[in-house]
């Protein structure tokens, strides 16, 4: 059984933009490794900038999710995704040929992250807040699933896309070429164009807490919201774990491209370095899609649990890469492996989690509750930036990767109780 229209609009509104997100953000990373600043990785300054608004903004756009409709916020903010897409345009457009000074390139790409940031932030708590208003209790694990697997899946594209779209119109391509990388750009505004028309199959939602006042406070209610959810079931040390496995997250993507350089995989084309972002993205997908199935055999702590064991070892065997085997001795096959179970193990425990934090919340609470948990995710994923930034000289990109995973995996410890108290009001646990 289907999950109905409005569901099935904002899943491809959702895939869109994430497609979008991924493929501006991944082209800007990886021209922040060796391109615009040669035996350089500045990639940690582009993380944290694209975080940066989530922090700044999610409590705010927590009350405007409930003061208006969600319906209404979505299509908004996919429209201004287009404006977005066309100064990314602009930006790209900057990038000198390989070799040439960066220039006014870098500050350009990096404002374009920071307002697609700020985009993302507000669309956020509408996006996840609006499940529950459109999909009944028992079907959010379901829900959950089917997001998660078409946000890795546009992840998959987008991220994929952006390696041999900067080989193949890059500022490296070889003379008498010239660089086009504004090609990509032009793909990006027409996504977005059709992402809004997709979001206004939704049909109109009433909002929730009309009443509620907007202060100039840009953390809105943040702090509220905040005590609220650490006084109930355990929710605000849940929300630190989704927190914890985003800051991993980061820490891994930001490795991956890391590891392109000659001392670990010695990734000639970025094409290389779009076959492990792309094999942990269908890792993701698949375990998106194996989240709801197993969810009737097991307990959804027993998912969060397992998933992040399984998610840490994997990460564990990443450290071999560059010290016990290398590129001549089969490290590419061992870092697809890895990091597609990385991936599995990532969307298995992460599903659960996220049902919970929307069923949990009382109705006109969902979308703060959202805005925290975006609030506290960029947080860590910020944080994961400036770690990176700071780390990756001196520890490099496995070792990195590997510390993020120890502390996500110390967290998830420390609140095992909370864990095993996941429940969802109509969803039958195994015996």
């Amino acid at each position: 059984m289907g999950l109905g229209r409005d569901f099935n609009a904002l899943l491809g509104t959702q895939f869109l933009g994430a497609f979008n997100d991924n493929l501006f953000k991944q082209l800007v990373l990886l021209l922040a490794v060796d391109t615009l600043f040669p035996g350089k990785d500045m990639q940690g300054f582009a993380f944290a900038v694209f975080a940066l608004p989530f922090v700044l903004f999610s409590g705010a756009a927590g009350d405007l999710s409930e003061k208006h409709s969600k319906r209404s916020i979505i299509v908004r903010m996919k429209i201004a995704e287009i404006a977005i897409m066309a100064l990314g345009i602009g930006a790209l457009l900057m990038v000198p040929r390989q070799g040439g000074a960066a220039g006014y390139a870098w500050p350009a790409l990096l404002g374009v992250l920071f307002v697609m940031g700020t985009q993302s932030a507000f669309f956020g708590p509408a996006k996840y807040g609006v499940i529950p208003e459109i999909v009944p209790g028992q079907q959010l694990v379901r829900a959950n699933g089917s997001i998660a697997m078409t946000t890795f899946l546009a992840a998959l594209f987008g991220i994929g896309l952006g390696g041999p779209l900067l080989d193949w119109f890059g500022p490296q391509v070889a003379p008498p070429a010239t660089p086009k990388l504004w090609m990509p750009g032009v793909v990006c505004v027409g996504l977005a164009v059709v992402g809004t028309a997709v979001a206004r199959l939704m049909r109109p939602l009433p909002a929730l807490r009309p009443d509620l006042t907007v202060g100039l406070n840009p953390f809105g209610r943040l702090w509220g919201t905040i005590k609220m959810l650490s006084a109930e079931k355990g929710l605000m040390r849940l929300v630190l774990l989704n927190s914890f496995f985003w800051f991993n997250c980061g820490a891994i993507s930001q490795s991956i491209n890391g590891m392109s350089l000659p001392a670990y995989l010695d990734m000639q084309a970025k094409t290389e370095v779009s076959y492990l972002t792309s094999i942990m993205s269908v890792g993701i997908v698949v375990g998106s899609l194996l989240a709801p199935r197993l969810a009737k055999r097991v307990s959804l702590a027993g998912l969060v649990m397992g998933g992040t064991t399984l998610m840490v070892a994997t990460q564990a065997g990443l450290l071999t890469i560059g010290t016990v085997v290398d590129r001549a001795h089969g490290a590419f096959g061992v870092a697809l492996v890895l990091l597609g179970l990385a991936g599995v193990a990532g969307a298995i425990l992460v599903v659960p989690i996220q049902s919970y934090l929307q069923a949990a919340p009382p109705p006109g609470k969902r979308g703060q509750t959202f805005a925290v948990n975006n609030f506290m995710n960029f947080l860590f994923m910020f944080l994961a930036g400036v770690f990176y930034q700071s780390a990756v000289g001196s520890l490099g990109p496995t070792v990195a990767q590997a510390v993020g995973g120890g502390l996500f995996f110390g967290w998830m410890l420390f609140i095992r109780r909370d864990i095993r108290a996941m429940h969802i009001e109509g969803h039958a646990e195994p015996a």
